[in-house]
């Protein structure tokens, strides 16, 4: 690791397109400024890792065996946090969830992830901020929205900290972090509200 001493108001260049500047040290924190391009992600490492556990947590708690229908493989080359392993996917519907798909990995089909699109739970969802963090300028995407549900009963959660974003032409995708927007991993829903939403366009 490369260890760098630094004075308020200093900057580092990280190749041609990224610049940290130390805003302010005090009172035992340092502020730094990041000037990078939209689609790089920066992320907080205990975001980061709240985002890996919600992953998990959501492939865990989904029970019934699901049969991946042959459909178009959607790729996600740098895999999804906590899950890196698994980079094709495929969708399938959930019987009992109309406007739920569950992204099924090729690797292993247990890992699999509820979606629902995210204009579904939020009409005023951030959609066009989630799709400038992915390089599919110029393509139209979905944008997902992580479904838990859990085994013992409890409300549902959804994950709007972190949405999948999917180019319905690449059948590329990604799962972008939405940090600083007041966003959360964890947002409790009604026990029916994914449910009984209706997909106003198939994912």
């Amino acid at each position: 690791m490369l260890t760098l001493t630094r004075r308020e108001g200093e900057r580092i260049a990280i190749g041609d397109d990224v610049e940290i500047t130390i805003v302010d040290i005090g009172r035992g924190k340092v502020r730094i400024g990041i000037a990078a391009p939209r689609t790089l992600a920066i992320v907080r490492s205990e975001v980061l890792a709240r985002i890996e556990e919600e992953n998990r947590r959501a492939t865990r708690e989904l029970v019934p065996p699901l049969a991946p229908e042959p459909d178009d493989v959607i790729e996600i080359p740098a895999g999804l946090p906590g899950l890196r392993d698994h980079k094709r996917f495929v969708l399938t519907e959930v019987p009992g969830y109309p406007a739920m798909r569950a992204l099924v990995s090729l690797h292993d089909t247990f890992v699999r992830l509820m979606l629902v699109e995210a204009v579904l739970l939020d009409p005023h969802y951030p959609v066009h901020e989630a799709h400038a963090r992915v390089g599919l300028e110029g393509e139209e995407v979905a944008v997902a929205i992580v479904i838990t549900l859990p085994r013992d009963g409890r409300a549902p959660t959804a994950n709007l900290l972190a949405p999948i974003v999917i180019g319905l032409t690449s059948r590329r995708g990604e799962q972008v972090v939405l940090d600083g927007l007041g966003l959360s991993a964890r947002t409790e829903l009604a026990p029916d509200a994914s449910a009984d939403a209706r997909p106003s366009a198939p994912l």
